[in-house]
């Protein structure tokens, strides 16, 4: 059963996410070390016929989520196109992030100003998260296309700041040798900051180079589990296993301060 928990964070997409962000509920005490971020993702049902349209609406947007990176409005921004469908129905997603709420709205707005919104979003089921994560690493000035892994979880009530504490110091460690070693380019561990979802809600969201890179992962997660064998009992127990989902999207681009 720890194994799995393991396995479900080596395997885990918003932005999203997904190369999403998230955060911490407010009575758990943030991370020192790191500055909380905020990520707003953007969840599209879209017919197959008009992924063309959305996706040629991501393209054309970048020049503009480039320069918000480079002004210091965005820390990351990304998009992607679902690669395991589920019964959502999600076909893709998008997501931006930020220090700040305002950053946030700003950036929205830039885009919005720059571009016309394709036909295929007002027809589009739709679906948005509002993300905080104060514990989260990136390789700095990564871009380019990827994976994005997400793992969603069910805390037991009463468990968030030991599940926090236990990915701190147990799981961060693993993730941060990671991205040094060129597996994985950003993660992060997000809770709702607006809460639209379980108040127990947490996932998991880091993004890969390519798809070798998950068996890079899973290997480096195998050495680390013999290892460090109590791990993942530990942080099952803070957790309703049962619940746990992933989801799985190929980035089509993104990008990072």
């Amino acid at each position: 059963m720890g194994k799995r928990v393991l396995q479900g964070m080596a395997l885990v997409c918003a932005a999203l996410m997904l190369a999403g962000a998230g955060g911490r509920p407010a009575h758990a005490q943030p991370n020192a070390a790191e500055q909380a971020v905020y990520t707003y993702v953007a969840l599209w049902v879209t017919p197959r016929p008009q992924w063309g349209d959305i996706e040629k609406f991501y393209q054309d947007a970048r020049p503009t989520l480039d320069k918000l990176v480079a002004n210091g409005t965005l820390v990351g921004w990304g998009n992607a196109r679902a690669f395991v469908h589920d019964s959502s129905g999600f076909t893709h997603a998008n997501w931006i992030t930020a220090a700040s709420f305002a950053n946030i709205a700003r950036a929205l707005d830039a885009v919005r100003a720059a571009l016309p919104q394709p036909a295929a979003f007002a027809g589009s089921k739709h679906e948005d998260l509002f993300l905080r994560a104060t514990i989260h690493g990136e390789k700095p000035g990564a871009r380019g296309t990827g994976m994005l892994w997400v793992a969603h979880y069910e805390l037991r009530p009463g468990q968030t700041e030991e599940f926090t504490r236990l990915f701190e110091t147990e799981i961060k460690p693993l993730f941060d040798e990671q991205i040094a070693a060129g597996s994985i380019l950003s993660y992060s561990l997000n809770f709702e900051a607006v809460h639209t979802g379980s108040p127990n809600g947490v996932s998991v969201a880091y993004v890969l180079p390519d798809a070798a890179a998950i068996d890079k992962f899973q290997a480096a997660l195998a050495a680390y589990e013999t290892k460090r064998p109590e791990t993942g009992p530990s942080m099952e127990a803070a957790m309703n296993f049962a619940a746990h989902r992933d989801s799985l999207y190929e980035i089509l681009s993104f990008g990072q301060k």
